[in-house]
C-alpha cells in the first residue's frame, strides 16, 4: 500500500504520488485552507491490500499533492473509543509492515495523529517539499529541448 522507496500510496483504483498534479475529477469534496492557494481534498474510501481507508490529500497552489490522510475504514470501529486505540493500533501496524516502522525517508515522514473533533487517527504521509522543479509540460520540454543539440552517435 505505501511504498518505502517513494512514499506512493497504491490502492485498487488509486495512485497517489508524491508531488503529483491533483486531477480535478480526483476529489469527492474540496476545501480551502487557511494558507493561501492550498486545499484539502476528500478523495473517499479506497480498497487496498490492507483493507479500506478513507483517503484525503492536500495539495499546493499547483494542486500537487504534499500530504496525504489515510484513516482505516471498517465498521467495527466505535466512535467514542478512546482516542480511536483499535484505528491507531492498526495504522501502527501498517507503518510497521509496509514501511518497516521507519518514519523518516527523503521523500517526506509518516506519523500517526489523531483528530481530536472527531476522535479518528490518522496516518498521515508528509512528502518534502524539496526543489520547485517545473512540472514537465510539453511546452517546457519543448523549450528546454530546443536549446540543446541532438545527440550524435560516433560509431567508426
Amino acid at each position: 500500500m505505501i511504498s518505502r522507496s517513494s512514499g506512493e500510496a497504491t490502492f485498487v483504483d488509486l495512485r497517489i504520488v508524491p508531488q503529483a498534479v491533483l486531477t480535478p475529477g480526483a476529489a469527492q469534496r474540496t476545501h480551502p485552507l487557511p494558507i493561501p492557494g492550498w486545499s484539502q481534498h476528500v478523495l473517499g474510501v479506497h480498497h487496498s491490500d490492507r483493507g479500506a481507508f478513507e483517503v484525503e490529500a492536500v495539495s499546493d497552489q499547483q494542486r500537487r499533492v504534499q500530504i496525504v490522510l489515510l484513516a482505516h475504514h471498517h465498521p467495527f470501529y466505535q466512535r467514542h473509543t478512546p482516542e480511536d486505540a483499535e484505528r491507531r493500533a492498526f495504522h501502527e501496524g501498517v507503518i510497521s509492515s509496509d514501511l518497516a516502522g521507519q518514519r523518516e525517508f527523503s521523500w517526506g515522514q509518516v506519523f500517526c495523529r489523531r483528530d481530536a473533533k472527531s476522535n479518528k487517527d490518522w496516518l498521515v504521509l508528509a512528502y518534502t517539499l524539496g526543489p520547485q522543479v517545473p512540472m514537465q509540460t510539453s511546452a517546457v520540454l519543448a523549450h528546454l529541448y530546443a536549446h540543446e543539440p541532438e545527440p550524435q552517435n560516433d560509431e567508426r
